[in-house]
């Protein structure tokens, strides 16, 4: 419910918002809000996914994965994600998140967010995205890039194994 009014707005101006390719670096800027703090007045570690999900709106909006997705009757959902924090943002902050997609494995795209405040990276996110079929069923990342007439420099051909071997390991 904090995030509603954040939410509103990104769809209201979802159209006019520059385009961008497939798998270009976008940006999202965002200003730190009294509600986004925790009680060491900065900001909370689980506002941070919250940022994030603003981020990722804000690239797929951009290289119209959203329209293209909403066409096919698909969606997508977070399968995975993991932060590491390096500075504290405090209240009025103004910072930008920046969002690539920067590879993928069978099931599933991986997503580098940087949270960038006067040059300084503060944390640093992996995501990882899975699309699913209303009716049912995931698609391959190989299959929307072929339906959306796309291609991607897959930059994470590792980060798949490493990643299930942890989950497999700690989350058995």
């Amino acid at each position: 419910m904090h995030m509603l009014l954040r939410t509103i707005w990104v769809f209201l101006i979802r159209r006019s918002l520059p385009k961008a390719q497939f798998g270009e670096l976008t940006r999202t800027t965002m200003r730190v809000l009294p509600i986004d703090l925790d009680l060491l007045w900065h900001v909370n570690n689980g506002m941070y996914f919250s940022f994030m999900d603003f981020g990722r709106w804000d690239m797929i909006f951009r290289n119209g994965a959203y329209d293209f997705a909403m066409s096919k009757n698909w969606y997508t959902v977070v399968v995975g994600e993991t932060i590491k924090f390096k500075r504290s943002l405090q209240l009025w902050n103004k910072f930008t998140i920046e969002t690539k997609t920067i590879g993928y494995d069978g099931k599933d795209f991986f997503i580098k967010q940087k949270f960038i405040f006067k040059d300084k990276e503060m944390a640093t996110g992996l995501v990882r995205v899975r699309f699913l079929k209303k009716t049912g069923g995931s698609v391959s990342p190989e299959e929307v890039m072929r339906e959306f007439g796309q291609t991607l420099v897959n930059e994470a051909t590792d980060l798949s194994s490493e990643w299930m071997g942890l989950e497999k390991k700690y989350m058995a």
